[in-house]
């Protein structure tokens, strides 16, 4: 199972996971289950909106698999939120 490295713009500052990913899992999966794990931990993502994670200066599908969008195994990813307010 592939790891990688996710960082999350949280209101406390940057927090670091390690995630082992199944290569057919979506991020939407994942991500649900990490944010969860965060607001748990009395940590929520800095600023209002959707979030979204950045690869390599793109925004990642959260319906698709990350091998076919280029992303490999110890990449790092950054989840931070958009602003949905304009």
């Amino acid at each position: 199972m592939p790891k990688y490295q996710i960082y999350f713009d949280t209101v406390q500052g940057e927090t670091k996971y390690n995630v082992d990913i199944d290569e057919p899992e979506v991020l939407d999966d994942v991500l649900h289950e990490i944010l969860y794990d965060l607001r748990e931990r009395g940590d929520v993502l800095q600023g209002d909106g959707e979030p979204q994670v950045v690869w390599n200066g793109h925004t990642l599908d959260f319906g698709k698999p990350l091998p076919p969008q280029g992303v490999r195994a110890n990449d790092v990813l950054r989840v931070s939120t958009i602003a949905t307010n304009g």
